[in-house]
């Protein structure tokens, strides 16, 4: 028994001396990150006397375990600051293209829907800087009256100004279904007086327009939340797309694309394909999705007006109203009454060079003297 006792006290002192010798598992490196540059923090050494070490006699308070590897603590840069608090959703602002100062104008007039749409245009001419959208609506007006407006004149006065623009877009009649008022007389609505008079009223705004030479485009009407108010709005627009398809002027449909089975709808697909609202509460104005879907159909039927490559033809048709070409650089001298044709060209003789040329596709024959001969070669 002495010598078993013996042997556990020598085992006891043996791990005890071991334990001693080890260095403290919290003794580790410590790596500091400032930065781009790195600081590595050495542990201080236990320089107790063995016995001290032995019996645990002014150890250091133990800290907590940590893993195994090396401590690396991030240190921002002097100047930078780590935010206390969760930052702020970035606002992104769209940049804003200045318009150019000779930046065509489009020239939008009517009554409240035609606001709308140039609020759209706007939106859809936003990344255009050599197109700019020019206003004149008044929410009630219409060709009906002219106590408000009168289209006509505003339109002779306009056009004569500069800049000139290079199209005008009309979006009228949601307010005309009322009598005209005449100097002697009232006519009533709906009736074939007043149909013949409000057609006579269209075809003056686009007279005036083909006059100065410049693009004119109506753009259809679109039911309203008022069953009554739709039953006129459906016949004011098959008028005006009639008198414009009669007389050649450019009608923008937007029926279809804000109705439900030809009725008012508020809300539809956006040009996304989204489902939104698209009409405001008043059941007549546009919300802002609606009114960027409605400039969207208009916007693709100004891409010929717009178009700075076809500006002439354009022109020319406008003016000439689709008849004669005259010759700029001989203003005596008369027009021909038809444009040549392919059976107008006598085709080339057998046997002659332009035959030869133009028919067979053979080269022509060397004519000495000439750079062809072959003496000069």
């Amino acid at each position: 028994m002495p010598l078993r006792r013996a042997k556990a006290l020598t085992v006891v002192v043996a791990a005890a001396l071991i334990v001693a010798g080890l260095p403290s598992y919290a003794q580790q490196r410590i790596i500091v990150q400032r930065g781009t540059q790195t600081e590595v923090v050495e542990p201080q050494p236990d320089n107790r006397p063995f016995l001290m070490r032995l019996f645990g006699i002014g150890r250091p308070e133990p800290v907590a375990p940590v893993a195994p590897r090396a401590r690396i603590i991030k240190v921002p840069p002097a100047g930078q600051h780590k935010a206390t608090t969760a930052a702020a959703p970035a606002i992104v602002v769209k940049p804003q293209n200045p318009k150019q100062d000779d930046a065509r104008v489009v020239l939008v007039i009517g009554d409240q829907l035609a606001a709308d749409l140039g609020r759209g245009l706007d939106v859809a001419f936003a990344d255009r800087p050599d197109i700019r959208i020019e206003t004149k609506t008044i929410d009630d007006a219409g060709l009906a009256s002219t106590g408000d407006i009168d289209w006509k004149a505003f339109l002779e006065t306009r056009l004569s100004d500069k800049p000139r623009p290079a199209a005008v877009v009309a979006m009228i009649g949601r307010a005309d279904g009322r009598p005209i008022e005449l100097p002697d007389r009232v006519v009533n609505f709906p009736s074939a007086d007043w149909e013949t008079i409000y057609k006579a009223r269209l075809n003056e705004l686009m007279r005036v327009s083909r006059e100065h030479a410049v693009p004119f485009q109506w753009v259809g009407l679109v039911p309203v939340a008022s069953a009554p108010d739709t039953n006129d709005v459906t016949y004011i627009d098959g008028v005006i797309r009639d008198e414009a398809s009669e007389k050649g002027a450019t009608y923008v449909d937007v029926w279809e694309p804000f109705s439900q089975s030809g009725a008012f709808v508020a809300s539809g697909p956006d040009l996304d394909g989204q489902v939104r609202q698209l009409r405001l509460k008043d059941g007549i104005g546009f919300t802002r999705s609606g009114a960027r879907k409605l400039a969207f159909y208009v916007q693709q039927s100004l891409a010929g007006a717009l178009d700075v490559t076809a500006p002439t033809a354009n022109l020319m048709r406008q003016v000439s109203g689709g008849g004669l070409v005259m010759l700029l650089n001989d203003p005596s001298a008369a027009g021909e009454d038809r444009l040549i044709t392919a059976a107008d060209i006598a085709p080339p003789k057998p046997g002659t060079a332009l035959h030869r040329l133009v028919v067979e596709g053979l080269p022509l024959d060397p004519v000495p003297g000439r750079y062809d001969a072959t003496a000069l070669r």
